[in-house]
């Protein structure tokens, strides 16, 4: 049967399954039959023919009203009308609970829904991908051949970060059904977690060449050339994938990031706004309604009502960025500094304005409706590029004097070298790639401590400061974690360091903006602040940038660790010790 010859019957139950499986050319003829039968057979599946028959028209408000009134005719108990509500209802915003408990509803009357089961898990896995994954395998065990719920199910696992199950389900779903640009793109995306960037690449490429439009296939492309060190390729698909979808956020904030790595900040610093459309940024905590300013002159002066510049990011971000509140009092701005609790000591006890610094966690409700900026877009307000990055050093300074149990004793004929090895834990992906295995580190700083050449001390805190205590002395190798109560406390010990060698991690940022001479040990696919092919970075000039030669070879940092300490020193540290041991 053609598309143009949709039957019109007098069985209700018989009408809406020539329905489900053809598309209504003649609208008006086809309602007016319904309307007819309604009147001398008022049968609820008469009511659920012109709820699909809207729905299916995207006009959902009128198959919701049709809804209520097959709810007179028993429409709550009927699971067939539930699943159908909780089809209508997940298109209308503000009702997806309602949505939610429709299909519940209609899965408890008849478990044996593959599609009711799969769509409830479509609704949910944003929010509650491990209870998504739940219903997509019960769909599964009704239906285990419908590829797209292998798919969907292989993305919830992918967010989960369950890669070897998203493996299983991804590829088995291409097994089904191998011509889905979208399997391919998540497939390339479960690659893309595990650092596999060739096959990445592979499944990107072959996913554009199914669909030529497939923009999310560009972006992760683009992301993929970013983690290889290739942004100059990177924002060509980029590029695509914002012409193939100008509203996507992901797309821009890719973008941004290219353009940054790149070092094109005038670009880079505008898309960067779109961070806040993101999933990553979903939970940010933006303290008021207002818009932020887009200019300089937007900002409120004195006596105007002070703008409330909020930190929103890592606190390695907002060390590097408070320096702009230095030209925010240049032009005159009016503003208070809301920061994390971790940095509000540090901020109000080494910076000039301390009484403007306000614990997030004690911000009244004045500032629901006070003009506000988030720190990291002081650059685009400013307009920053490379070459105008504001880099005087130090940008903090103690107020107070160094508290007796922080002051470090000077080390005998050598240097104080400060180390940090572990990024935040928390962040689970970049805590993997960041964080350098501390006894590669120390094969070569023990032969320093060991020549009398430097006295090393701890600056990691948390969960890794543990790793140091078996060569811990106390006097030539000292961990301070136990007295490092918060960010000040850490300043102070930092300010007396001769030199600070750290991954990319708060202590670096906090050593770079004190003027303190230090080594910053990146990962191959760094961040977009350390731009690429850089030695120096116009952030912080007392810093230099050591680099893996490629994915996850921390040796080839350490080799040039080993390199740079003979040039310091003018010896050969190898010879000298094994010279010594000799002696």
């Amino acid at each position: 049967m053609t598309n143009a010859d949709l039957a019109l019957c007098d069985d209700a139950g018989d009408q809406l399954i020539i329905l489900s499986n053809n598309t209504v050319k003649d609208n008006q003829r086809f309602v007016r039959h319904v309307d007819a039968r309604l009147v001398s057979d008022p049968d609820i599946n008469w009511y659920l023919c012109l709820v699909l028959h809207y729905w299916r028209l995207e006009d959902y408000k009128t198959s919701l009203h049709y809804l209520n009134l097959a709810d007179e005719l028993g429409g709550q108990t009927h699971a067939l009308a539930l699943q159908m509500r909780g089809m209508v209802c997940r298109k209308i915003p503000g009702m997806q609970v309602e949505a939610r408990d429709a299909y519940q509803k209609s899965i408890d009357i008849n478990p044996a829904q593959n599609d009711c089961l799969y769509n409830l898990a479509n609704l949910i896995v944003d929010d509650d991908p491990l209870l998504a994954t739940k219903y997509y395998h019960q769909s599964i065990k009704l239906q285990p051949v419908m590829a797209s719920a292998w798919h969907n199910l292989g993305k919830a696992y992918l967010d989960l970060d369950f890669f070897d199950q998203a493996f299983f389900c991804l590829k088995h779903s291409l097994v089904l059904d191998p011509a889905v640009a979208d399997t391919w793109c998540n497939l390339g995306l479960a690659y893309l977690a595990s650092q596999a960037y060739v096959s990445t690449e592979k499944c990107l490429r072959y996913a554009i060449s199914l669909d030529a439009n497939h923009s999310q296939s560009f972006i992760n492309m683009g992301s993929v050339m970013m983690d290889v060190l290739g942004p100059e390729e990177a924002l060509c698909f980029l590029q695509k994938g914002v012409e193939l979808e100008s509203s996507s956020a992901n797309s821009l904030w890719n973008l941004a990031l290219a353009y940054l790595l790149l070092g094109d900040y005038s670009k880079g610093w505008k898309y960067y706004e779109a961070r806040f459309a993101t999933k990553q940024f979903s939970l940010s905590d933006i303290p008021s309604s207002l818009p932020s300013p887009i200019s300089i002159e937007d900002c409120p002066k004195m006596p105007e009502p002070p703008m409330l510049v909020w930190c929103e990011q890592g606190v390695g971000d907002a060390i590097q960025f408070i320096r702009y509140i230095y030209l925010l009092d240049a032009v005159g701005i009016n503003y208070v500094v809301r920061a994390r609790e971790s940095l509000v000591e540090l901020f109000r006890t080494w910076l000039p304005i301390g009484d403007c610094i306000i614990d997030e966690n004690s911000v009244s409700d004045v500032y629901a409706k006070s003009p506000h900026i988030a720190l990291m877009s002081l650059p685009r307000l400013f307009g920053t590029t490379v070459e105008t990055v504001p880099a005087y050093v130090p940008y903090f300074s103690a107020l107070n004097p160094t508290p007796k149990q922080l002051q470090v004793l000077p080390a005998p004929g050598g240097l104080s070298v400060g180390v940090a090895w572990a990024s935040n834990p928390d962040n689970k992906s970049m805590y993997r790639h960041k964080s350098i295995p501390l006894e590669l580190l120390m094969t070569r700083l023990l032969k320093l401590v060991s020549l009398d050449l430097v006295n090393l001390h701890s600056l990691q805190v948390g969960q890794d400061a543990g790793q140091i205590a078996s060569w811990v002395d106390g006097y030539r190798i000292v961990d301070w974690s136990s007295k490092l109560n918060n960010f000040a406390d850490t300043a102070h010990v930092v300010a007396q360091m001769d030199l600070v060698i750290s991954v990319d991690t708060a202590v670096a940022h906090l050593a770079g903006a004190l003027n303190v001479p230090t080594w910053t040990l990146l990962p191959f696919n760094c961040d977009f602040r350390w731009m690429r092919s850089r030695s120096d970075t116009p952030w912080y000039p007392s810093m230099r940038l050591f680099r893996q030669e490629n994915l996850g070879n921390w040796q080839s940092v350490v080799d040039q660790l080993d390199y740079t300490f003979d040039k310091l020193f003018a010896l050969n540290i190898d010879d000298l010790y094994l010279a010594n041991l000799a002696s």
